[in-house]
Order: C-alpha cells, then structure tokens, then sequence
C-alpha cells in the first residue's frame, strides 16, 4: 500500500499462495517461485476507500463473540486444573477484569490433540463450568500435529481414511512436534477438513467457548525452516489442484481453521465461533 502526496492511495496485491519475496525501491516488485499469477492494482481517493475495496475482494471478518473483546488471561502454561481455578479466583479476589483463561498443550493426554489428561484435567467440562461460574471463558488449543499411535483414536482416523500430507516419495510425510513422531492432516483434501470439522463435536461438548488453533505453519522440529519439506505434496481437489508444499505453505493454516470454524460452527450453531489461529 502506498499513499500518494495528494492523499490518494493505491494497493498492489500479488494474489498468489507461493513462496514470494518483495522487493521494494525505485519499483516494487514480487518474485514467486511459482508461474505466472494475478496482480491486482486498486487506486483510490484515499486509504479508507482502499482498505474498503480490499476487504470486497478478500472478505470482512464476522462479528466475534463478545467476551473475547475483554482481557485474556494466556501463559504456557496453566496446569492441573486446580491451577486454572486458582488463577481464576486471585483475578477475581484482587478485582482485576478478565474475562478468558487459555488452556495450552499440557491439558492433553500426552499432547494428543482432543484428549484430556486423565489425571491434571480428568474432568474437563467441569473446569469450564466452574470458569462459567466465576464469568470467565476458556479457550483450548489444538494442533495439526497428530501423534503416531494407533491406539489413538484421531490417528486411527485419519490413517483409515488416508488423509495424510505426503512427502516426496509418495509415503505420510513423519515430522515431531510435542508428542514426538507426528503425522499431518493434508487440508487441501475436503475429505480431509470434513474430518477434521468433525472432531470438534465432541471437543466443544465440554463447554468450551474457544479454540486455539497453534503451530500451523506447520511448525516441525529439528529440520530445516522448521516446517515440513518445500517438497512434500498435497493431493488437493475441491478446485485446489495437487501439487507441492511450497505452493501450500502459506494457506496450510488458514485451511486448517477453515475446517475448524465449520466444526465449531455445527457443534455450537446459536453461537459465534471464537478461533485464534497462529498461522493463516
């Protein structure tokens, strides 16, 4: 975006998911790895117009759920959950306004995502009833990670359905994260965020109000850029082609919480969804 001396402006966007660098001097210019894409160009009598006509063309954000414009409460991290009751009656007791306590990866059963520890959160419903009734929320997180395991039941899933994100060679692409060796879901696939969407019913029917959706780059440990391989793949459809992970890094995440406010969305219909997302 840039604004002109006679207060005008005009936006350049590079509509386009692959890796790009920009370059900014006498010109501007974007450099994709990627072939040919659209460049859009707006120009308008000033910024308010500009940023109107750009969120036209990429969408207006729905009105969020009133508590989350209060103060949140958020640290790695608060466990068991006699901790999060604590927190939440000194915040209270020293009449401090705050309205969200966020629930980070040691709630899970060994950061298995959309399990609960069975001995630090054995009861997680009554962690939010009890927030509910000291008037606070509580946002859980979740991660694309999914630990290898097959005794679990979200990895059992997806390894039935073969929803897998690939790697080079054709194989399920294996990265750590927390719960050490991690399999990726590849939201490219509809079958894959129709999945997805689906593990939040049970998720949400523990009272809980939001969801944090965290390391969706996706984060990896110990490689290189701590992401998956530019040359992993995704098999797409649905109008998304199949290709490279360099061509969808940059919307794994958004992809991700797309699934995931469809999921929040079914399970709690009378509701605004609250979805944070790291990546998008």
């Amino acid at each position: 975006m840039g604004v002109n001396t006679d207060g005008t402006a005009f936006g350049i966007l590079s509509d386009n998911t692959w890796l790009q660098d920009l370059v900014l001097n006498d010109s501007i210019m974007f450099i994709a790895q990627s072939p040919a894409s659209r460049v859009i160009i707006i120009h308008k009598k000033s910024v308010g117009d500009l940023l109107l006509t750009l969120t036209d063309l990429i969408g207006k954000m729905e009105l969020p759920p009133l508590w989350s414009l209060g103060y949140q409460q958020s640290r790695w991290s608060y466990e068991p959950d006699t901790k999060v009751h604590e927190v939440a009656m000194e915040f209270r007791s020293r009449k401090i306004p705050c309205d969200v306590i966020w629930m980070d990866i040691d709630y899970m059963d060994g950061y298995r995502i959309f399990t609960f520890d069975k001995t630090k959160f054995s009861n997680p419903k009554a962690v939010n009833d009890d927030l509910h009734k000291l008037h606070f929320k509580g946002v859980w997180m979740i991660d694309p990670g999914i630990k290898l395991d097959s005794s679990y039941f979200v990895y059992q899933q997806a390894e039935d359905r073969g929803l897998w994100v690939k790697d080079d060679t054709g194989k399920d692409f294996v990265g750590g994260v927390w719960p050490g060796p991690c399999k990726f879901p590849d939201f490219t696939m509809p079958a894959a965020r129709s999945w997805w969407a689906s593990l939040y019913k049970d998720f949400m029917s523990q009272n809980i109000d939001g969801v944090w959706n965290d390391m969706n780059e996706p984060a990896v440990f110990e490689v290189p850029d701590h992401s998956m391989p530019a040359d992993n793949f995704h098999r797409g459809g649905g109008g998304l082609v199949p290709d490279v992970h360099l061509r969808y890094h940059n919307v794994y995440g958004m992809l991700m919480i797309q699934a995931s406010k469809e999921g929040i969305q079914a399970a709690n219909p009378e509701k605004r969804p609250f979805l944070l997302s790291r990546s998008g």
